[in-house]
């Protein structure tokens, strides 16, 4: 069980407390975390997160360097293995990425939009 995020912020429900989440949600929740954090950046554990920050948004090798980046940044995460990595370069320095995982409840897929430069 953990707490429930929204846009990086506590989500509140309806009593104005923080909401929880659990089972599927809380595992695609822990690999969202993973993906946008910078690795080194959380001082409790640095070697928390990712290093998607660093990818260049073009390329017709995109898909495969983002993949890489996913698989890195979700090494850490048991009974989670990535089937698939498709990035698509969006212009002005913004790309759409979504990782097809295989979970312990089955297959899913987190979706993010990336910021950074374009080569």
């Amino acid at each position: 069980m953990d707490t429930r995020l929204d846009g990086g912020d506590f989500a509140v429900g309806a009593n104005g407390l923080p909401g929880s989440v659990g089972g599927r949600e809380e595992l695609l929740q822990r690999a969202l975390i993973r993906l946008t954090v910078p690795r080194g950046s959380f001082s409790y554990d640095p070697e928390l997160g990712g290093r998607l920050h660093t990818l260049v948004l073009s390329g017709a090798d995109l898909s495969a360097r983002a993949r890489e980046l996913v698989e890195e940044a979700l090494a850490a995460m048991p009974g989670v293995s990535v089937e698939q990595v498709a990035c698509t370069p969006l212009g002005g320095g913004r790309a759409r990425l979504a990782a097809e995982l295989s979970t312990s409840f089955g297959p899913d897929v987190v979706s993010l939009e990336l910021t950074g430069q374009e080569g």
